[in-house]
């Protein structure tokens, strides 16, 4: 999975333009704990590191394996559950976006 709004600016001789798609919303910086909601008795620790209305960065250990789609429990000033889809992944580094009427404000 690839995101090019992450891309180091360099092409990959596929074609594709190497200019960043444009973010559907401003990150905001934060450090949050969240927990990724992988099954019915499993739950994965994670920290938020970014977060905009469309969705966020999490850190999260390269060897757990994501899912397409998940649902994450971010604590903030209060709990929140969102839906959110796998967007792409690079190393301890995943993009998620939000879904439905879960979406995260701040």
């Amino acid at each position: 999975m690839t995101d090019r709004r992450e891309s180091d600016g360099a092409g990959d001789g596929d074609g594709r333009s190497a200019d960043p798609i444009p973010r559907a919303g401003r990150r905001r910086r934060v450090f949050q704990q969240g927990r990724l909601v992988l099954g019915p008795d499993r739950l994965v620790a994670c920290e938020v590191t970014d977060v905009s209305t469309a969705g966020a960065r999490l850190r999260v250990p390269a060897r757990i394996a994501l899912p397409e789609a998940f649902a994450l429990v971010i604590a903030a000033d209060d709990l929140r559950t969102v839906a959110v889809r796998l967007r792409w992944r690079r190393g301890d580094f995943a993009g998620v976006t939000f879904e439905g009427a879960g979406v995260y404000v701040g």
